[in-house]
């Protein structure tokens, strides 16, 4: 049995502070693009707000809305209360930025992650990746202890499964799965493209 969390804190600051997990891409929210070929490949799926205003905002039907218990920590806070809401041992971590993830993909990683703490992309791709729950809260609880708020801190203290993103290409030759949006202008480009079809 499968979670997949799709962390939606961020604050868009690129954006203009605009809800980015809800711009339009191809005439829907990012998020319902994420959403719709995740719930194909997992059993549940759990988005993570950085607060209550944003939570609210965030309303999709089969989709559990959590948010950050902690503030100021950014996606370690996220996973971190992803992970506690999710319901089985392995969870498939994503940003609400990344349109075009592929089942395939991250079916492979939850595969690669049997016996380790996480399976992640290298080079890396610590937002696309899959994560034990109990050992990953564990990490994430004392990064936030010590005041660390980088995601790679997290990581380094896990058991890693480093899945070639060669060996991806095998069935993402484009690695479409890895593409993400930073700004009005990747929106732009990508309404425009055939890009990952």
């Amino acid at each position: 049995m499968r979670t997949a969390i799709v962390l939606a804190g961020g604050k868009g600051s690129r954006l203009n502070y605009v809800e980015k997990a809800l711009l339009k891409l191809r005439g829907e929210p990012i998020l319902n693009h994420i959403v719709e070929t995740l719930s194909g490949c997992v059993d549940e799926i759990v988005v993570v707000a950085r607060d209550e205003e944003q939570q609210k905002k965030l309303h999709l039907a089969g989709v559990r809305i959590v948010r950050d218990e902690v503030q100021g920590f950014g996606p370690v806070a996220g996973i971190c209360s992803g992970l506690k809401a999710s319901s089985f041992e392995y969870s498939f971590v994503a940003a609400c930025d990344m349109p075009f993830i592929k089942a395939d993909v991250v079916d492979l990683l939850f595969r690669k992650a049997v016996g380790y703490d996480v399976a992640i992309p290298y080079p890396l791709e610590p937002l696309h990746a899959v994560y034990r729950r109990e050992t990953t809260i564990r990490a994430a609880k004392a990064a936030i202890r010590r005041r660390k708020g980088a995601i790679m801190y997290v990581v380094d203290q896990l058991q890693a499964n480093y899945v070639q993103k060669e060996e991806i290409r095998a069935i993402d030759p484009e690695l479409c799965t890895f593409v993400n949006i930073n700004d009005f202008e990747d929106i732009e480009l990508l309404n425009k493209k055939t890009l990952c079809d």
